[in-house]
């Protein structure tokens, strides 16, 4: 009997396990479906570069990790064990330290929870996607999250789709609204997708991959970076590489697919946005969607038939492949045809232009030969220019010297002038300007005067590549503005560094000093550097933390690499590797990480490598406590990133009240953004103003007190700041307080030097203390001011006189000068 009941018991045990198992897999279901939400929709909210998108986003993000954190509490599961695990929290570890040496707090919080945000999705993912199955979805929900950011770019490009900054220049921002950041992204799942064609055994799926990756590749193009142009090569070889063997050829083969489909609607695209006609676009288009349909299904069609029938035969096909790749890609970018630039009868006068880069050596005597055909019958002021400018090694322009020509002419020209000492290249511009007036070059060519057989030819029209595609090309080298500008970033970067090296200056270091350490005025609240801005921000512990990190993941890549020996988890595999590195690689030369979709994008990459790992190598660590610390943690994220989300939303009502002139609501909901975001410096700054006013205006000496509490608070938090420093200057200027007035007022030229509208703020208030002590009477108070100001002059001369690339002192400024001047003489 008793047997009996013992078998009962052990029946209703197994059946309430088999029910628990269940609920927890149906648990983990959900869990993940949202972590696919998570992942998939942040690159269409400006990817999440901006406060407003971000703050709700980690909050949603910290909910949904508490409660997943409670379910693995309940399973008994660990979520933090692994080496890299540590080594992820080490590197938030090290921005929460450099919060404490932060000369920014509120960027340095906000960098801190941005971490947070990625961690949370890293750890999510490395105990929830755990199969082939889960990590194909999930990878496609990437993929696909990519080839709608590539259509809304193609899209925005004809105001078909109207996203604000998705089209701009003339290049495709879409929905980061930064072209590089954009080229990186498509570039990173452009390269997932290929490996997804190989991947999938189904012809029609493979199809409608090759479309989605013709739609990748056409946005990425147009995207013209020339960073992630010349990058794209060297990874599709990491990528091949990876694949398992009699799979490598595929991607190329796909790749080489994706080209041929996409040919027509690039050479057309330019045609089609300056037409203006959305239909036209669409119509190219749609032809490339066909034919990367038919043309990516006939290539998984071959790819089985050679597999079927010999290896080597496929290799053979890859290499022939390649050889006609090589062919058309020289055709390609050798052929050219003459330049033609002109302005019809009914069209209106406007700048028409082509540059053309060529190397040239400093100081010496250059000759330009040109073959040209000029009609100007109308005998309008010129049928052509040609203008010639040098660039420094800082890509810095110069003109040299400038040619026009009015006459009807058919023959060779030829234009001599001499370079820089500064010179490393020339930028030469071919330019039509008039109704009624025509130029074509057919040929041309500059040489050394006194060394003809140096002769370089110039690339004047491309055959096969739109101009501005053409232009970029052309524009590719390390000394290239945008080149040379980053060069100097990192080097006004390493200035920051050493006068911050074991912590940091904490979260957003570099848009906070910056302005103090440039060699030449230039804007750029970022880096252009994924690893120098950790370093800036978290010093050298940041740095070893990243270190770590990378170390971490390289380690937990080769074992999964080297783990998993199935050609289905190989292709996976291989493609996670290839996005990991691009993504990274492409950091490093940019500030696509700052763009909260493209870490989280990384972060979810890296945590399935983690996930991987973990079946394979048995963890030991059963630390459930920690479970309960990130729980903990993640109830302060999410009460922070509400708070400060909450705090903008009354800060965006107290601006459209201060809009409508109403300073009692403006006053009402700013001390609400204040108060749910206290470390935020332009909230107090600007409720300082707004109870100045409403203080100036009614007499209230209680709001001057607390206005002036504000503004000293937010140049506390901000003590950097420039613009802050003047506005609180200006208060203690306005309200009688004229030595700390003037402080910091002198304190923004400091924090700021190169920037010559700083030096009229600081001459003006000089000037207006001078005349208001002459007007009192005091005549030696009066000069010492007026002298100050007219000495402005020469601590602006001082400061320019480090500039890279000086700027000229403003009118206003010469104005204050001389007045002051005039004044003193007067006095004297």
């Amino acid at each position: 009997m008793a047997q009996k009941i013992a078998a009962k018991k052990g029946k209703t045990i197994k059946k309430q396990t088999k029910k628990t198992y269940r609920s927890f897999a149906s648990l983990d279901t959900i869990f993940y479906i949202l972590l696919v939400i998570l992942v998939f929709y942040p690159p269409f909210f400006r990817g999440m570069y901006f406060e407003k998108e971000m703050f709700p986003t980690i909050a949603l993000t910290s909910a949904v990790f508490i409660i997943w954190a409670i379910s693995k509490i309940v399973q008994k599961e660990p979520i933090i064990s692994t080496t890299l695990d540590y080594a992820a929290l080490s590197l938030v570890g090290a921005y929460i330290i450099s919060s404490f040496f932060a000369v920014n707090i509120r960027a340095s919080i906000g960098e801190v929870l941005r971490y947070f945000d990625y961690l949370f999705i890293y750890f999510i993912v490395s105990r929830t996607v755990r199969d082939n199955k889960k990590i194909f979805i999930l990878l496609n929900a990437l993929v696909l999250s990519s080839f709608v950011v590539a259509v809304v770019g193609l899209g925005s490009s004809v105001n078909l789709i109207h996203y604000n900054g998705s089209w701009v220049g003339g290049r495709i921002n879409s929905t980061f609204q930064y072209p590089n950041t954009t080229a990186s992204f498509l570039m990173a799942f452009f390269l997932v997708n290929l490996t997804l064609i190989s991947y999938t055994d189904n012809k029609y799926l493979k199809a409608i991959y090759g479309m989605t990756a013709y739609t990748q590749f056409y946005a990425y193009v147009f995207t013209l970076s020339r960073g992630a142009w010349l990058m794209l090569p060297f990874l599709g070889i990491i990528l091949m590489l990876l694949m398992p063997r009699g799979k490598r050829i595929e991607p190329f083969m796909y790749f080489v697919g994706v080209v041929i489909a996409s040919a027509l609607p690039i050479v057309k695209f330019n045609s089609a946005v300056a037409s203006g006609a959305a239909l036209n676009l669409i119509k190219w288009y749609l032809i490339g969607v066909f034919a990367s349909l038919i043309v990516t299904y006939a290539i998984s069609f071959i790819v089985s038939v050679v597999n079927k029938i010999n290896v080597k035969v496929g290799i053979a096909i890859a290499a022939v492949i390649g050889i006609f790749v090589l062919v058309a890609g020289y055709i390609v970018f050798t052929t050219q045809v003459p330049l033609t630039l002109k302005h019809d009868v009914e069209e209106s006068d406007s700048i028409k232009s082509v540059t053309r880069f060529v190397s040239a050596e400093p100081d010496r005597v250059y000759v330009l030969k040109y073959d040209v055909v000029a009609k100007n019958p109308s005998n309008k002021d010129w049928a052509y220019g040609i203008i010639i400018n040098s660039r420094n090694e800082n890509d810095q322009s110069t003109k040299i010297t400038e040619f026009y020509d009015k006459d009807n002419f058919i023959g060779e020209k030829t234009i001599e002038f001499s370079t820089l000492k500064d010179t490393k290249r020339l930028a030469i511009t071919f330019v039509n300007n008039f109704q009624n007036t025509s130029v074509t070059f057919t040929k041309a060519q500059i040489y050394p005067k006194n060394a003809p057989y140096e002769a370089q030819n110039i690339m004047l029209k491309y055959k096969y590549l739109p101009e501005d595609i053409a232009s970029r090309v052309q524009d590719i080298s390390l000394s290239t503005q945008s080149s040379s500008q980053r060069m100097q970033f990192y080097k006004d970067g390493l200035k920051i560094f050493k006068d911050y090296p074991i912590f940091g200056a904490g979260g957003g270091a570099w848009a906070s000093l910056y302005f103090k350490y440039q060699s030449y005025l230039y804007w750029t609240t970022q880096t252009h550097n994924y690893f120098m801005q950790v370093l800036l921000d978290t010093g050298i512990i940041g740095a070893i933390a990243i270190i770590f990190l990378l170390v971490s993941l390289f380690r937990s890549m080769h074992r999964v690499y080297k783990g998993y020996m199935e050609d289905k988890d190989r292709i996976l595999i291989a493609a996670i590797i290839t996005a990991i590195i691009s993504l990274y690689a492409h950091a490093a030369m940019d500030f696509d990480l700052s763009l909260s979709a493209v870490s989280i994008a990384l972060w979810a990459l890296i945590g399935v490598i983690n996930s991987l790992d973990i079946l394979k190598v048995k963890v030991k660590n059963k630390k459930i406590y920690l479970n309960y610390l990130a729980i903990v943690v993640a109830f302060v994220v999410m009460f922070m990133s509400t708070s400060m989300s909450v705090a903008l939303s009354y800060a965006v009502k107290g601006d459209n009240f201060l809009r409508q002139q109403n300073f009692i609501l403006a006053e009402q909901n700013y001390e609400k953004a204040v108060s749910y975001d206290p470390w935020n410096a332009k909230y107090r700054m600007t409720y300082g103003q707004i109870l100045t006013a409403l203080g100036d205006q009614l007499k209230d000496a209680v709001r001057l007190q607390k206005a002036m509490f504000e503004e000293e608070k937010a140049v506390q938090l901000e003590p950097f700041n420039s613009q802050l420093n003047a506005q609180l200057g200006a208060f203690y200027l306005a309200h009688g307080q004229i030595d700390l007035g003037l402080k910091y007022v002198l304190k923004a030229v400091e924090v700021q030097p190169l920037r010559p509208e700083n030096y009229q703020q600081l001459a003006d208030a000089y000037n207006k203390v001078g005349m208001y002590y002459l007007n009192n009477g005091d005549k030696e108070k009066a000069k010492e001011f007026l002298q100050k100001a007219v000495d402005v002059q020469k601590m602006f001369d001082k400061a320019n006189s480090k500039s890279l690339e000086p700027k000229p002192m403003t009118e206003m400024t010469k104005q204050i000068i001389e007045e002051s001047q005039k004044t003193l003489q007067e006095i004297h």
